[in-house]
């Protein structure tokens, strides 16, 4: 049985989609985490920072959350193992963490963007992507005022350019739609789609069903 938590912010407004989703995948449970609890070292095989509006954006998107003492405690939780995925708010998170490069500035449109957006494939990540993912197309809403990307370059060392937009909604730097690293025996996965609200068999749109499904099915190989 796969352990798989859910972090929770005051403010957090996709902290339950994320929770029902990763509840169908078969043989994992998940833990709703308290922000202001520290988590515990190799507990977790996944960890999902969902997307919201974390102690309100005040300051800037994620720039309080990031003191919160559960973020505090991640890299050791990294380092031990376990997989990080930041989804939207929680990507700028990350960002703020500096567990991950870059910032996140206003869209281009400097509007606020909620529609679904096309992405692709460009790198293997585990344990959301295999080689044979290389290529492959996802459909993601997106729901966002601060996702434009952008970095100084694009440092194949530090990350890897995991997703890209088909049509880049935001203006961010290479069409990025979500960035990923290798950190000791874990990973971290930022990303500004929403695959946790397109996770239900019985809507139009369910691919991110197939993230959930594949991540569990490596993690256990």
């Amino acid at each position: 049985m796969q352990s798989w938590a859910v972090l929770q912010f005051p403010g957090s407004n996709s902290d339950h989609d994320a929770f029902r989703a990763a509840s169908r995948v078969p043989n994992v449970r998940v833990d709703m985490l308290w922000h202001d609890q520290p988590i515990e070292k190799s507990k977790y095989d996944v960890i999902m920072i969902p997307g919201g509006f974390s102690f309100g954006d005040y300051l800037r998107a994620g720039a309080i959350a990031k003191l919160s003492p559960a973020m505090g405690s991640l890299l050791e939780a990294v380092e031990a193992g376990a997989h990080v995925i930041g989804i939207c708010n929680g990507f700028q998170i990350l960002l703020e963490s500096r567990l991950l490069p870059g910032i996140l500035q206003v869209n281009k449109g400097l509007k606020f963007i909620s529609r679904m957006e096309e992405c692709e494939v460009k790198t293997e990540a585990f344990p959301w992507f295999a080689k044979e993912d290389i290529g492959r197309k996802f459909r993601f809403p997106i729901a966002h005022r601060f996702g434009n990307y952008q970095v100084k370059d694009l440092d194949r060392s530090e990350m890897q350019p995991a997703l890209v937009y088909q049509n880049n909604p935001n203006g961010s730097f290479q069409s990025l739609a979500g960035i990923y690293r290798k950190l000791g025996k874990g990973s971290l996965f930022g990303l500004m789609p929403h695959p946790e609200r397109v996770s239900h068999s019985d809507q139009p749109a369910h691919d991110g069903i197939d993230l959930w499904l594949q991540a569990s099915k490596r993690l256990a190989a």
